[in-house]
C-alpha cells in the first residue's frame, strides 16, 4: 500500500531547476532511502514533502490527500515527522524536556484547564512524560532520562532528535542524514534505532550518504542526479545499475 505519492514534482528556484518532474511513491511499512551526489535536489525534496518549500508543479499525497504546500504543523497532525541535517536540540533544556516537546500535539491545550492544573492535566502530563521515557529507551537513551541535553555526545543527540521526532506519533518518519558526523559505533546506534522505528510500525525515509548504512537497511532506494530520478529499486539493483556508479564516480 502506498503511504506517499509524489507526481511529476518540480521545484524552481531563480533559474535554477532544483527538482524536476519527480514521480515515486513510498510503501507503508517500509525503509525507504534517497541518495546522490551533493546538490541532487535530496534535502530541498523533503522540505517539499514537509511543507516547508512549496512546489512549482506537481502533487504530493499522504495516503490519498493532496499534501503539497500544507504547512508543518497540519502535516504533523496527519502524521508526517522529521529530523534535520544540522541539530535541532534546546540545549539548555533537558533531554526528556526535548521529546516532550515533540509530544505538545498529543497534550491539552485549554489555557483555563492549564491554568487551574485540574486533575486531567496532571493525569495526561504524567502520562506524556511516561511516552516519552518509553522512546527514549527505544533510541537507547533511558539512562540519560534528566540529563542536560547539552551534557550528551553528538551520537546521543541525534538520537534524542529521533525520539522528539517520534513523540509526535508519526505514521511516516523523515530523517536527513541521520549518520551525518558520527563515527562507526555511533553510525552502528542510528541504524539499530532506524530498524527498531521500522519493527514498530512506523515507515521511514531517510536521505543519507553512508552508504554502507543505506545498503544495509533499505529496503528500497531512489536516486536522485541534478534534481531528476535516476534510478530506483532495491539496493542490488541500486548497486548494479551503471548510471548510479556512473553518477557517483563523476563519469559522463
Amino acid at each position: 500500500m502506498s503511504l506517499l505519492r509524489v507526481e511529476n514534482l518540480s521545484i524552481q528556484f531563480g533559474g535554477v531547476q532544483a527538482i524536476q518532474e519527480l514521480d515515486f511513491e513510498i510503501s507503508e511499512g517500509t525503509i525507504h532511502s534517497i541518495i546522490g551526489p551533493n546538490g541532487a535536489g535530496k534535502t530541498t525534496l523533503f522540505n517539499l514533502i514537509t511543507g516547508l518549500y512549496r512546489p512549482s508543479a506537481g502533487a504530493i499525497y499522504l495516503d490519498d490527500a493532496q499534501i503539497a504546500g500544507k504547512r508543518p504543523h497540519d502535516l504533523a497532525r496527519m502524521g508526517l515527522s522529521r529530523t534535520f541535517q544540522n541539530l535541532r536540540i534546546m540545549m539548555n533544556m533537558t533531554a526528556i524536556e526535548n521529546v516532550m516537546v515533540g509530544r505538545h500535539l498529543h497534550l491539552n491545550r485549554n489555557l483555563l484547564a492549564c491554568m487551574l492544573r485540574l486533575p486531567m492535566i496532571t493525569r495526561a502530563d504524567k502520562a506524556a512524560r511516561k511516552r516519552c521515557i518509553e522512546l527514549m529507551d527505544l533510541v537507547g537513551l533511558g539512562g540519560a532520562i534528566d540529563a542536560d541535553a547539552s551534557a550528551l555526545p553528538y551520537g546521543a543527540l541525534k538520537r534524542l532528535e529521533i525520539a522528539r521526532a517520534l513523540a509526535s506519533e508519526p505514521r511516516l518518519l523523515l530523517l536527513d542524514e541521520p549518520a551525518a558526523g558520527l563515527n562507526a559505533r555511533e553510525t552502528k546506534e542510528i541504524d539499530d534505532v532506524i530498524a527498531t522505528v521500522a519493527r514498530a510500525g512506523v515507515t521511514v525515509v531517510l536521505v543519507e550518504h553512508d552508504m554502507k548504512l543505506v545498503m544495509g537497511i533499505s529496503d528500497h532506494i531512489l536516486v536522485l542526479d541534478h534534481g531528476r530520478k535516476l534510478a530506483e529499486g532495491t539496493p542490488d539493483a541500486v548497486r548494479n545499475n551503471p548510471a548510479v556508479v556512473a553518477a557517483y564516480l563523476g563519469q559522463v
